[in-house]
Formats: C-alpha cells, sequence, structure tokens
C-alpha cells in the first residue's frame, strides 16, 4: 500500500495514475474473494453433486481463475507504469531544482539594485512625488502618443530632456507610478522595467549598470527569458563584471527583444547625463538605444537627460521619436512647480500657526504666507530644486523674518550654492564640514554615515548627523543612514574647475569668480587633494579594525551563505571600513593618474602601504570575502601591480600580490 501514499511534489498525471492503480488492485481483491469463497463453497457440498457440477461446469472454475490471473497481470502492469512515472516525476523535479538554483544565482549575480527600493529612496530625498507635480504630462499629446501601442506603434521614444532642477527625476517616478498601475489592472499588458541612473553612485552610473538592470528586473517579470543568457553561461560571472561586459549584456537584451518571448516592453531610463563616458559608456548606450528604437516595434524607449547636444545627435530626428522640452512646456511646468510651492506652504503654515504671532495676529500672518508664495512663484522659473532650497534656507526662519529672506535669495542654483558655502565657512564645525564634503565629492558611491565618520575622521563624540546637515548640500536617509547630494548640480558646482569657465558678460565672470572664491575657501587645495585623506584614513582604519577571523566564525572554512548579517551597519565590526576595503586601491590610482608622487602616497619601502600589505594582506583578503566583494579583490591586487611596475617597493610585496593567481 505504499504504492498508493501521496507524496509531496507529484503531478497530477500521477495521482491519475494512483487513482487507476487503486481501482485495479480493488478489482483484484473481489476476484481472489470471489474464488475463495467459491472454494469453501465447493469443499462443503456432496461430492456426487459436486462432481456433476463441475462436469457441467456450473461453478466455472477456469472463468474464475481466469478474473484472478487478469486482475494480477493489471495490477503488475500499472504498477509497473507506476513505478518508471514516478521515478520519472522525482527526477524532474530534482532537475528543476537544479535549474531554478541556478537561475537564482544568475540573478542574484546580474543584480545591480532593486530599482523599486532606488525610487522610494530618490522619493524620500525629493518630499516624496506629488501626484500634482506630474500629471500634467498625461495630458500631453506627446506621451500619449508614445503610450499608445496602435498604428504599429509608431512612437517607440520618447526623450524628456529639460535644464538641471526642473523635475526631471519627479516626472518619471510619477509616469513609472502611473505605468505600474496601469499594467497591474490590465490583462496581457506590456512588461515595464526601469533604471534610474545616479552619477554619484559608481554602481548605478555606468553603460554595463543600466543594462544590468533592465534584464533583471524583466527576468523578474518572466523567468522563461532567462534562456537568452545560455550563450554566455560559460562566462561566469565576468558576463555581469568584466570591461567587455556590456556588449555581451547588449546581446542578450537584443536577443530577448527581437528574437522572442517578450511581446511588449517598456524600457525606462532617466538622467542619461549623469551616466559615465568611458567605453564602453554613454554613447555605446545611446546608439544601442537609437538602434533598437528604429526596428522594433515591440519596445518602447523612454529617457531622459538634460539638454546635452552629444545626447542629441544620437537621438536625432526621426518618425519613430519624439522629444519633450520642459522649457518648450514651461507653462505646464510652471503649474506643476505651483502645486509643489503650494504643498511647501502648507507645511511651513503649520509651523507657523503653532506660534504665538498667529495667535496674535492671524491675518498679517495669512498676508506674509500670501506675499512670500508669490514671490516663489515669480522667481522660481520653473525649477522644483531652486524652490526647495528656498524652503530648506527658510526652515528655521520666523515669520517676521521669512519674506525679506526669499527676496534675498540668488535666483540661480549655484548662487545657492555659494551662499550655503559661505554659510559653512563660518561656523564653529567648519573645519568637519570641509572634511565631509571632501570625502563626499570624491567617493565613488555614496557612504553610509558610519563610513563617511570614518573617512572624515570625525570625533567619536560629535554629532554626525548635524555635521551633514550643516554642509548644506547634502542630505542623510532616514531609512538606512546612507548619504547622498541633495542633487546631482550640487556635486556639479562642487568640481568646477576655473580653468573650464565660459565666457560670459561681466555679470556672469563676477558671479562665476565669487563661486570659485567660496569653493577656494572649501578646498585650498582643490578637491581632488580629497582622494589623498581617502587613502590615509582607509590604511589606518583597516589597521586599526582588521584582523584574522573577524566575524568569530571559529570555522574559516564555511560557506559565505552560513554567516549572519548583522542587525544594523553599526553592529557589524566591518561597517566603519567597508567603503575602506573596497576603494582604497581605486583613490590610490587616481592619485597617480593625476601625477601625485609614488612617495608621497606611501608607496616605498617602509612606507604606509607597505606596512599595511604585510600585516594586513590576508586579513584584507578575508573582510573582502564576507563582504562578497572577492572579485573587488582580484581587480585591487591586479591595479597594485600595475603601479608597482613603476615603483621599487615591488621586489618587497610582490610575493604577497602573487597570491592574485589563486583568486583566480
Amino acid at each position: 500500500m505504499l504504492l498508493l501514499e501521496e507524496t509531496p511534489g507529484h503531478n497530477q498525471g500521477l495521482a491519475k495514475l494512483r487513482g487507476q492503480l487503486t481501482s485495479r488492485i480493488l478489482d483484484l481483491y473481489k476476484a481472489l474473494l470471489n474464488y475463495i469463497v467459491k472454494s469453501i463453497c465447493a469443499y462443503n457440498r456432496y461430492p456426487a453433486v459436486q462432481f456433476l457440477r463441475n462436469s457441467v461446469r456450473l461453478d466455472n472454475w477456469t472463468g474464475s481463475l481466469d478474473d484472478v490471473k487478469k486482475a494480477e497481470n493489471s495490477v503488475k502492469a500499472a504498477t509497473s507504469e507506476y513505478g518508471v512515472r514516478e521515478a520519472n516525476s522525482y527526477l524532474g523535479l530534482l532537475v528543476n531544482m537544479r535549474v531554478s538554483e541556478a537561475h537564482d544565482k544568475i540573478m542574484q549575480s546580474l543584480c545591480v539594485s532593486d530599482m523599486t527600493a532606488e525610487i522610494e529612496s530618490l522619493q524620500e530625498r525629493k518630499d516624496h512625488v506629488l501626484a500634482d507635480s506630474y500629471k500634467w504630462i498625461l495630458d500631453n499629446k506627446d506621451y500619449q502618443d508614445f503610450t499608445g501601442w496602435h498604428d504599429g506603434n509608431m512612437k517607440r521614444l520618447l526623450w524628456i530632456k529639460g535644464d538641471p532642477g526642473k523635475g526631471k527625476t519627479m516626472l518619471l517616478i510619477g509616469i513609472v507610478t502611473e505605468l505600474t498601475a496601469q499594467l497591474e489592472t490590465h490583462f496581457d499588458t506590456p512588461h515595464l522595467s526601469y533604471f534610474f541612473c545616479q552619477g554619484t553612485n559608481d554602481k548605478l552610473n555606468t553603460a554595463t549598470a543600466i543594462l544590468r538592470g533592465l534584464i533583471w528586473m524583466l527576468l523578474r517579470q518572466q523567468k522563461s527569458l532567462i534562456r537568452h543568457l545560455d550563450t554566455f553561461k560559460d562566462l561566469g560571472s565576468t558576463l555581469f563584471d568584466a570591461r567587455t561586459a556590456f556588449y555581451s549584456l547588449k546581446t542578450i537584451l537584443q536577443s530577448m527583444l527581437e528574437v522572442g518571448g517578450l511581446k511588449r516592453a517598456y524600457l525606462v531610463i532617466d538622467a542619461l547625463d549623469e551616466c559615465k563616458r568611458e567605453e564602453p559608456g554613454l554613447r555605446q548606450l545611446l546608439e544601442l538605444i537609437s538602434e533598437l528604437s528604429r526596428k522594433n516595434d515591440n519596445v518602447k524607449w523612454l529617457v531622459s537627460s538634460r539638454n546635452e547636444p552629444k545626447i542629441q545627435v544620437v537621438l536625432e530626428e526621426h518618425p519613430v521619436r519624439a522629444r519633450l522640452s520642459l522649457e518648450v512646456n514651461a507653462k505646464s511646468v510652471a503649474g506643476a512647480v505651483d502645486a509643489y510651492i503650494n504643498y511647501k506652504m502648507s507645511e511651513l503654515a503649520r509651523r507657523y500657526q503653532k506660534t504665538s504671532a498667529a495667535r496674535r495676529n492671524p491675518e498679517k500672518l495669512r498676508r506674509v504666507q500670501d506675499d512670500v508664495a508669490k514671490e516663489l512663484r515669480q522667481r522660481a522659473d520653473g525649477t522644483f530644486l531652486w524652490v526647495a532650497l528656498v524652503f530648506e534656507q527658510i526652515k528655521e526662519c520666523g515669520a517676521d523674518k521669512v519674506l525679506e529672506r526669499v527676496r534675498d535669495m540668488p535666483s540661480d542654483l549655484y548662487g545657492i550654492y555659494t551662499r550655503m558655502m559661505r554659510h559653512v565657512i563660518e561656523l564653529d564645525d567648519a573645519a568637519d564640514c570641509k572634511r565631509v564634503l571632501s570625502t563626499v565629492v570624491n567617493a565613488y558611491r555614496p557612504l553610509h554615515l558610519s563610513e563617511l565618520a570614518t573617512l572624515a575622521e570625525l570625533s567619536d563624540l560629535a554629532e554626525h548627523e548635524d555635521i551633514v546637515r550643516h554642509c548644506g548640500l547634502l542630505t542623510i536617509n532616514e531609512n538606512d543612514d546612507v548619504v547622498y547630494f541633495v542633487h546631482q548640480s550640487a556635486k556639479d558646482y562642487l568640481i568646477q574647475d576655473p580653468k573650464d569657465r565660459l565666457i560670459r558678460d561681466a555679470k556672469d565672470r563676477l558671479i562665476q569668480d565669487q563661486n570659485f572664491a567660496v569653493l577656494s575657501k572649501i578646498f585650498p587645495d582643490g578637491y581632488t587633494q580629497g582622494h589623498y585623506a581617502i587613502v590615509s584614513r582607509s590604511l589606518e582604519s583597516m589597521d586599526q579594525g582588521l584582523r584574522r577571523d573577524i566575524y568569530d566564525l571559529r570555522h574559516p572554512g564555511c560557506s559565505i551563505d552560513e554567516v549572519k548579517p548583522f542587525k544594523t551597519p553599526e553592529s557589524d565590526p566591518l561597517g566603519p571600513i567597508r567603503y575602506a576595503c573596497v576603494y582604497w586601491v581605486d583613490h590610490l590610482c587616481h592619485l597617480y593618474e593625476i601625477n601625485c608622487n609614488l612617495q608621497e602616497l606611501g608607496l616605498y619601502d617602509g612606507g604606509l602601504i607597505n606596512f599595511f600589505l604585510k600585516e594586513h594582506f590576508l586579513h584584507w583578503l578575508e573582510a573582502l570575502s564576507l563582504m562578497r566583494s572577492t572579485s573587488s579583490a582580484v581587480a585591487a591586487v591586479r591595479k597594485l601591480e600595475k603601479l608597482l611596475t613603476v615603483s621599487s617597493l615591488a621586489i618587497h610585496i610582490r610575493p604577497w600580490l602573487n597570491c592574485q593567481a589563486k583568486l583566480e
């Protein structure tokens, strides 16, 4: 009866066959019981009568016995078939489990970042996206033509372009929100894949990362598309990390979109201008978008960027493409900015209503609020970021001074940034703020507060959050304590080079001179000197923090999957030095590229780097493996070897670096 027991994982075919087997076993029992009953009855009858009955076959012994044999053979046949089918079912289950496990690993390796979480983080830093700030585009003809799939999908690309701070990212977040809601309520609708490029994060600002993100999101929606990666499975992790990864991923995406399996899709990319230019970079990505938008009518591309001629050259005018300029649609954008001003004014009004001034003279307070809103509308020039920065400057201002403060605000973004930096210079903690700005502007990704405190050498007794907020140009994500620039333009402001100044009228040159004068006080030796401080602090902090078996595993041979994650970055011994472990070699190489003396960097016999590698090389590799960054270790060792070709230190530390072959 073990055959009739249900086991997990059996398919419907086996369940049906098991039912048939049950029926045949019952038939066999019936035939056997019938034969036995007849035998007993025959034994108890008179012999003469029994002989007569046998002679005339009244009991049909042969037929009954044949019925038993027939039922027995039927059960044997069904049992055999069931055994084969069950074995095949288990084999199929094991194969599927193996394939599923392999696919999960591919998905994990392919993932750059969860863009759903990134959008939530962006909204957190942008006051959340209000429907009133983007709904105007839903009625825009260019957008409506783009979202329509009729007439052979004649509009396959929509490029939204505008100056910094015009709300492009807010607009695309709103569009993604609308498309997501539509696709969830319609049957057989297109897929939606999106990527929000961030120039301040080296993980999210490359053409390769963008393709990985788009492919990953498509695979999450339709797992069968993973077969398009089979051609490249022999490449392993290099499929996603090698310099040539862009071209492999390009082939995969083209195959997914063209060969079949994916009927329709929206592909959304925000902030193309923040994608790196180093090849393969922005140009190759634009050429791919241009090619696919011309010949593939199953895909719609929605992209955004600043008004850059280099992007416009590639995304030239074409019947299947449309451009939506925020400057051309100034009236619609101004209406959206007005809605944003109203939202921010309501927050300010709620604060003022709690004051004694509101109780003494509510009418006068209301007039002041109306005057402030009017002043903001007149000067905003359709720029969300300008409005946001002004509100940040007046949030602590009293009602008696707020209108004067608003009128005194510069009309351009860089002017407001310069005003903020002047304020930083005058602070008691100005030195801390300068180190923080120098660290963040040179970092290759956003830093956790604990990492920033380590690299900027902030005192343990200092209020790190307050120092970051005093910097003005930075913001802290409340969900994960990661520090970001308030906007890409804030970083652009800090890394201005006086040599690149444009020839403008006298007034513009005066403003630009004022900007550079302030920046020279923030970065007296130039902002790139921050790389030197990062290398130095990274080596010092790793020297203090790294040790053997830093997680106290006591079983160094255990799988990384068995290592339990820490509840918070603060409880992780590697938390404050994670960035240092992964990126210190990159900063070292950057310093060499800008012609810094290797002796000054400590790359000499008995120097800081020599000491670190002799004392902590294995500890460093262990830390990188615990952070699942072994590939970073391989890349870092290669970069160090390249640097050592120009240094006499090679003789002394090359033995430690020769373990590269073992790592690979």
